[in-house]
């Protein structure tokens, strides 16, 4: 078994529970054993940790534990679901081309006061992308990100605040150019 920092190896059975649905864990080998030959537990004490890791979601609500036969399911909850999300947003990039394309995206955007956290924290999450801030609200790239953009107002609740261009010029392209070290 692969040695997880500390969270990481609930956050990988959370991952695989939103890939797979559940995991069936039968009662004929000592619980959770589809879990430990995923995660190839290879003695008592790796056994432990997924034990602990799995019991760590359940607590939390992010999977939910229940019998059905002779099996013990192991299965996510929505509220799991929306932490896998959470998840993929934070090892989210924008994949950068070997050849840029020459068009500009530029991110718009006008939250509500009303949703102020959802708006600061898609400034940060855009700013942690690489896109160029040239307003306090519209920032550019690039590179293509609509697909990062639409999953980032998706999670917020505020897609439909946001507007996405891609423009051939943009005033200072010189000086955006040079931020993106592009020819």
């Amino acid at each position: 078994m692969k040695n997880y920092q500390r969270g990481d190896l609930a956050k990988e059975i959370l991952k695989g529970l939103a890939l797979g649905g559940f995991i069936i864990a039968c009662f004929a080998l000592p619980g959770l054993a589809q879990v430990f030959t995923l995660f190839k537990a290879k003695d008592a004490r790796d056994r432990y940790r997924i034990k602990q890791a799995v019991s760590g979601l359940s607590k939390k609500k992010w999977v939910k534990m229940c019998q059905k036969g002779d099996n013990e399911i192991v299965e996510i909850t929505e509220a799991g679901r929306r932490k896998v999300l959470e998840y993929n947003l934070d090892e989210m990039e924008i994949k950068i081309p070997k050849k840029w394309d020459g068009w500009w995206r530029i991110v718009m955007f006008d939250i509500p006061q009303t949703k102020k956290r959802a708006r600061d924290a898609i400034s940060f999450k855009i700013k942690k992308l690489g896109l160029y801030p040239i307003q306090k609200s519209v920032f550019v790239s690039p590179y293509p990100c609509k697909d990062e953009i639409d999953f980032i107002g998706e999670i917020f609740g505020v897609r439909k605040n946001i507007i996405y261009v891609r423009a051939k010029e943009i005033e200072g392209a010189p000086k955006l150019r040079s931020h993106f070290g592009i020819a």
